[in-house]
């Protein structure tokens, strides 16, 4: 099987209100070989801020895709702009109203704790959420309160101010958490939008040893030690990440914004075989 794999895609910074299937397709052409396409598509979190745009424009990139596997990102969260502040309470009811959406359409998946299997090979996928690892790994000696930790939160990511419905940086860490604990031992490909690994090596050269890279970490060790997937895919960070630990190989091929891609210039698709 051939799975293609892309995160951040962030349909909104390129296609504002228009999304017709001709636009997107030469928008993708650059990306993707659309003559040579995996079996899957992965898309490992960060969709854009609109549900209708999302759809519509995976629906599109279905056309090409036997199946499409989706997890959401901290920005599948976000209460951005009028229409969606009106149909919402808070976040929460966005992401489950984005799941249900993917999920109704055939070939298209959207997990949430659980594992599908697709020619064998099984899936599993979670959005997972950031902890405070890193800085128990690479500061060990140091406390780190949770206002304190908290401050730093709102200080490095707009994560606090655009998803309603908590409080601290690691609320949905707390929720993901046992979903991450209910399948990492049953698939072939694990899927999530941040980074499992704490380790300062497996952060992009540019940002290490900094302390804001708790919020694009969590501490996954014991699952990639004692998992039987052979693949890890994520996102969240904007920057190509490859690295193995315990044999098992994590890949992050983000797009990004428009103007971290050139839009869309700079980017290939990632292809593996499993």
């Amino acid at each position: 099987m051939k799975i293609d794999i892309l995160s951040d895609v962030h349909f909104d910074n390129y296609f504002y209100n228009k999304y017709k299937s001709d636009d997107v397709i030469k928008f993708y052409s650059q990306i993707i070989d659309f003559n040579n396409c995996g079996d899957v598509l992965v898309i490992a979190g960060d969709l854009g801020h609109d549900n209708e745009q999302n759809i519509k424009i995976l629906k599109i990139l279905k056309e090409y895709y036997k199946n499409i596997i989706c997890i959401l990102g901290n920005h599948d969260y976000y209460l951005m702009g009028k229409t969606n502040q009106k149909l919402f309470s808070n976040s929460f009811e966005r992401v489950e109203n984005m799941r249900n959406l993917i999920n109704s359409k055939d070939g298209m998946y959207c997990l949430n704790g659980n594992i599908i299997e697709i020619d064998s090979v099984k899936f599993g996928g979670v959005d997972s959420w950031y902890d405070d690892g890193y800085l128990k790994v690479n500061y060990p000696n140091e406390e780190f309160p949770i206002e304190s930790t908290n401050q730093m939160w709102f200080n490095s990511t707009p994560d606090s101010k655009f998803i309603v419905g908590i409080e601290n940086f690691n609320d949905i860490f707390e929720i993901e958490k046992p979903k991450i604990e209910s399948i990492y031992k049953d698939c072939d490909v694990m899927i999530t939008h941040v980074n499992p690994s704490a380790k300062n090596e497996n952060v992009n050269v540019r940002f290490q040893n900094n302390p804001s890279n708790t919020f694009f970490t969590f501490d996954g060790e014991e699952y990639l030690k004692n998992g039987n997937m052979k693949y890890w895919i994520f996102g969240h960070t904007h920057e190509e990440l490859e690295y193995e630990e315990y044999n098992v190989k994590c890949i992050c091929n983000p797009l990004g914004y428009s103007n971290e891609s050139g839009n869309g210039s700079w980017v290939k698709i990632k292809q593996i075989e499993v």
